[in-house]
């Protein structure tokens, strides 16, 4: 079959890529023990600089302690990195002398975070056709998350 698309393109005076990776499934699993639906992405570092489910979008998990799964078609051998977030803004009943109503703003960040700009070796793995890696339970508090068992 690839000899017969490449004599198509010579006769179409087209050029391929020397080489065309693969789309594979992958699966990413997910605990949500937080109170509050979190937003994750899903990052390529290979040559494709993919997003999932887009550059604009996320998906979002809910609360639940069932596993939640995220399946992707992801270019063979590319690490893929996920992501984590939430922002939460609270606001008060009380109003300020200047009539302003106070607001805090708290955020939760884990894996390599909302923009792929945090640290995270864990959180990246080799697109493998078949992997489902393991459980990550992603927990409030200080955004920590650990391997489900």
């Amino acid at each position: 079959m690839k000899k017969l698309l490449g004599l198509l393109a010579i006769c179409a005076g087209l050029v391929l890529p020397a080489t065309v990776a693969s789309a594979t499934e992958m699966t990413f699993q997910f605990i949500n023990d937080t109170e509050r639906p979190l937003n994750v992405k899903l990052f390529s570092r290979g040559e494709s600089h993919q997003q999932w489910p887009s550059k604009s979008r996320a998906y979002s998990v809910r609360p639940d302690p069932g596993v939640q799964q995220l399946k992707i078609d992801c270019p063979e051998n590319e690490t893929i990195c996920w992501g984590a977030w939430m922002t939460v803004q609270k606001i008060s009943g009380e109003v300020s002398s200047g009539g302003q109503r106070s607001t805090q703003i708290s955020t939760f960040n884990a894996g390599v975070g909302e923009r792929n700009n945090r640290p995270c070796e864990s959180c990246c793995h080799v697109c493998k056709a078949g992997a489902q890696l393991p459980t990550v339970r992603l927990r409030s508090g200080s955004g920590d998350t650990t391997a489900a068992k």
